[in-house]
C-alpha cells in the first residue's frame, strides 16, 4: 500500500505544482493580501494530499464497487431489471457528486433540493438509456447526435441565464464520484455481451449521462424565473484560516459520508443478494473507502478554503488594473495547467489507458484536455469581456461536435463525451468559476449569463479537441497499414522475381 501511495504522490504533485506556482506569481505581482496568499499555500499542499489519497483509494474502492455492482446485474441477464437499476444508480451517483453540491449552494436563486432532484433524474434517465445502448447495440452517434439536437432546440426558447446554468450543473455532476463509478459500472455491464466491441462500449456513459441535466434544467427554465442579482460577499471568508479549515473538513467530511452512504448501501444489497465478494476484497474496499473519503475531504478542504477566495480577487483585481489585457491569456495558461489536477480526469485518463490496454495513452487524452480547456477558458473570457451571448458559442460548437463525431472513430467519440463531462470539476467550480465571477464583478457585468457557463465551454472543447485527435489517430493508422501493405507487396514481388 505504501508503494500505491507513493505511486499516485508523484503525479499529484506534478499536477498541482505548476497551478500552484501560476498562481503564486501572478498574486505576487497583483498584490493580493498576503494572508490570502498564505491560505492558498497551505491549501495547494492540502490539494497534493487529497488527490493522492483520493486516487489510491478510488481504485482500490470505489472503481471495484462499480465494476462487481455492474458484473453483479449483467450475471442475473434480466434485462428490465438492469435499466431500472441504472436509473436508480445514477440517481445515487448524482446525490453523492460533492462538486453539485458546492455549485447548487453557489446558487441561491434555486432551491438547492429542486436542483440536485432534477439534475440527478436527469443522470438517472440517461444512463438508463446509455445502458440500453450497450445491451441493445445501438448507435451512440445517434443517441448523441438526436439529444444534441433536442438541446439546441431548448437554447432558442429557455431564458438566457438558464442556459448558462443548465450546462455548468451538468458539467459538475461527472465529478470525482460519478465518473470512476459509471465507467467501471458500464464496464461491469458491458460484460453482457460477447462481441468485439462489448470493451470499447465501456465509454460513453458519462458523457451521455451528462446530457441528461442539461436537457432537464433547460425545460425547467421555460418555467423558472432566475433572478440577474448574485452574491459576491460569500467569496471573501473573514473568518480566520485555521478556523475556515476546521470548519471547512467538517461540512465536506459530513457530505461526502453522506454522499457516499448510497453508493455502499447498494453494493451491500447486491452482497446480500448473491454478489459473490470475497472476505479479503470486503475488506480492501472497506479500507479504500475510508481513504477515499478521508482524501476528497482533505481535497475539497483545500479548494474551498484556499482557492476560492484567490480566485475571485485575481480576476476582479486584473480585470481593473492595467493588466487587463492579459487576462485572456493568463486564463488560458490556467486552464491549460488546471485540468490535470482534478481528481476525475486522474481516475478517467487511467481507466481509459487500463481499459484499451494502453494503445490510448495517459498523456495523450491529458494534453488534449488540456488544449481543450485552455481554448474553453479562453472563449469564457472573451465572452465576459465583449458581451458575447454564451449561445452563439455554444450552437456553432454543438454542431462542430456533431458533425466530427461522423468522421472519428468509434471509441474516440465515447472518450471524448466521457472527457469533456469529467472536464467540469472542483477546480472549476472552486477557481475558474469565481475568478470569471471577480472579472464580472469588477466590470458591472450579469454573473448569471457571462461568468456562469464556464462549465458549459470547459465540457465542450476537449469533445471537439479529442475527436480531431481521434480523426488523426485513424489517419496515422491508415498511413501506417498503407506503407506495411506496400512494403509486402514489395516483398512479394522481389520474391516471385
Amino acid at each position: 500500500m505504501k508503494n500505491k501511495l507513493m505511486e499516485n504522490l508523484i503525479p499529484s504533485f506534478k499536477s498541482v505544482f505548476p497551478v500552484s506556482i501560476i498562481i503564486l506569481i501572478i498574486s505576487l505581482i497583483i498584490k493580493i493580501p498576503l494572508s490570502v496568499i498564505v491560505a492558498f499555500i497551505i491549501s495547494s499542499f492540502l490539494l497534493i494530499i487529497g488527490i493522492t489519497l483520493f486516487t489510491t483509494g478510488a481504485e482500490i474502492s470505489i472503481v471495484k464497487i462499480g465494476e462487481s455492482i455492474g458484473n453483479f446485474l449483467a450475471k442475473k441477464g434480466n434485462k428490465i431489471l438492469i435499466i431500472v437499476a441504472s436509473l436508480i444508480m445514477g440517481i445515487v451517483i448524482t446525490i453523492s457528486e460533492p462538486d453539485l453540491m458546492v455549485l447548487s449552494s453557489e446558487v441561491p436563486m434555486i432551491p438547492s433540493f429542486l436542483m440536485i432532484f432534477l439534475v440527478a433524474f436527469g443522470i438517472g434517465l440517461f444512463l438508463s438509456l446509455g445502458v440500453y445502448r450497450i445491451i441493445h447495440r445501438k448507435s451512440y452517434r445517434m443517441i448523441i447526435t438526436s439529444s444534441l439536437l433536442l438541446i439546441m432546440l431548448l437554447l432558442y426558447f429557455t431564458k438566457e441565464e438558464f442556459i448558462s446554468l443548465s450546462f455548468d450543473a451538468s458539467g459538475v455532476t461527472t465529478g470525482p464520484m460519478g465518473v470512476p463509478v459509471i465507467v467501471a459500472f458500464g464496464y461491469g455491464i458491458a460484460k453482457i455481451r460477447s462481441d468485439k466491441d462489448a470493451k470499447s462500449d465501456t465509454f460513453g456513459l458519462c458523457g451521455l449521462a451528462s446530457l441528461g441535466p442539461v436537457i432537464v434544467l433547460l425545460i425547467l427554465g421555460l418555467f423558472y424565473r432566475v433572478d440577474d442579482y448574485f452574491n459576491t460577499n460569500s467569496f471573501i471568508s473573514g473568518l480566520p484560516f485555521v478556523n475556515r479549515v476546521l470548519a471547512n473538513f467538517i461540512s465536506c467530511f459530513k457530505e461526502i459520508v453522506v454522499a457516499l452512504t448510497p453508493i455502499i448501501g447498494v453494493y451491500l444489497i447486491s452482497i446480500l443478494l448473491g454478489n459473490k465478494i470475497t472476505k479479503k476484497n470486503v475488506a480492501r474496499s472497506i479500507f479504500g473507502v475510508i481513504l477515499t473519503v478521508l482524501g476528497l475531504t482533505i481535497f475539497l478542504t483545500g479548494v474551498s478554503s484556499g482557492f476560492i477566495e484567490i480566485g475571485f480577487r485575481i480576476g476582479n483585481t486584473i480585470a481593473g488594473s492595467e493588466y487587463k489585457n492579459f487576462l485572456i491569456p493568463f486564463g488560458m495558461l490556467l486552464g491549460f495547467v488546471i485540468i490535470n489536477a482534478e481528481p476525475a480526469i486522474r481516475i478517467l485518463t487511467k481507466q481509459i489507458s487500463d481499459l484499451t490496454e494502453g494503445s490510448i495513452k495517459e498523456n495523450m487524452i491529458g494534453l488534449s484536455l488540456s488544449i481543450g480547456v485552455a481554448f474553453a477558458v479562453g472563449f469564457s473570457i472573451f465572452r465576459i469581456l465583449f458581451d458575447v451571448p454564451i449561445i452563439y458559442i455554444l450552437v456553432p460548437g454543438y454542431f462542430l461536435a456533431t458533425y466530427l463525431m461522423y468522421y472519428t472513430p468509434k471509441l474516440f467519440i465515447t472518450i471524448a463525451f466521457d472527457s469533456g463531462g469529467a472536464a467540469c470539476g472542483a477546480l472549476t467550480t472552486s477557481f475558474l468559476l469565481p475568478f470569471c465571477i471577480g472579472i464580472c464583478k469588477i466590470l458591472d457585468k450579469n454573473v448569471m449569463t457571462q461568468a456562469f457557463g464556464i462549465g458549459a465551454l470547459v465540457c465542450l472543447i476537449p469533445i471537439i479537441i479529442i475527436e480531431i485527435l481521434g480523426i488523426l489517430y485513424n489517419y496515422k493508422l491508415r498511413i501506417k497499414e498503407t506503407s506495411i501493405n506496400l512494403d509486402e507487396t514489395i516483398i512479394d514481388y522481389v520474391w516471385e522475381g
